[in-house]
């Protein structure tokens, strides 16, 4: 027994070396400082030159702060008898801001292909109640004990916040409220994972072009939703 107490030792050790080397060759700073730059250090901007007079924006997230994200570490170890599970990750919030500017633009552009002429005059007010801002660095190992030896397989991806877009609406003329309404839109996102000997950063850049995408492709469709319903 206590041969047996000794290797699982030792093999528990040596599953955890590419966690402990994970975590430390990339910090929450480190992946702040990459994000950032991404964003060339700066919140996106509202394109004024695209802005429709009768559509107004305002945004219930949480407030943006200066920072273009924020980064926490987290590491569970799951000690069975025969399966381990150690998972490793960082887990970073964006600023609400660049889903916001991003919400904004594109509605900004698709008023022009359709949604001015629907408002007819009308006033239009928005407000985003939700949407995806979080997304995670996972490094995920699994591992069988057989005996004195362990079958072990790694597992690292993005996971992002499955959040669906929330917006509220209200329309009005000069006089009072003509309608109200809220409109939801599905996140499908999904995990992605890290291709063989891809860095961590190509996989973080290669993600918060998607987010982006997505965030456009949420917005596209909440606009044709609310040309429904006007």
């Amino acid at each position: 027994m206590k041969f047996f107490k000794h290797h699982q030792l030792t093999l528990a050790v040596l599953l955890l070396i590419p966690t402990i080397f994970f975590s430390s060759c990339l910090t929450s700073k480190k992946m702040d400082a990459y994000i950032s730059d991404q964003y060339n250090n700066e919140i996106p901007k509202v394109n004024k030159r695209k802005q429709v007079p009768d559509i107004t924006f305002s945004s219930a997230l949480p407030a943006a702060t200066t920072n273009i994200s924020t980064t926490a570490p987290h590491t569970k170890v799951l000690p069975l008898i025969v399966y381990w599970s150690i998972d490793s990750r960082h887990t970073s919030t964006l600023n609400s801001g660049i889903a916001a500017t991003n919400f904004c633009n594109e509605v900004n552009v698709m008023a022009k292909k359709g949604l001015s002429q629907k408002l007819n005059g009308q006033k239009l007010e928005l407000t985003m109640e939700q949407a995806p801002t979080t997304f995670a660095l996972v490094d995920k190992t699994h591992a069988i004990w057989l005996l004195i030896y362990a079958i072990h397989w790694d597992k690292v991806y993005i996971e992002p916040e499955v959040k669906d877009l929330v917006v509220s609406y209200k329309l009005y003329n000069a006089d009072n409220t003509i309608k109200t309404g809220k409109i939801i839109v599905k996140n499908t996102e999904n995990n992605k994972n890290m291709r063989f000997f891809q860095s961590w950063k190509s996989a973080v850049s290669e993600h918060l072009a998607d987010y982006d995408t997505n965030v456009t492709a949420m917005t596209s469709k909440f606009v044709d939703q609310l040309m429904k319903e006007l």
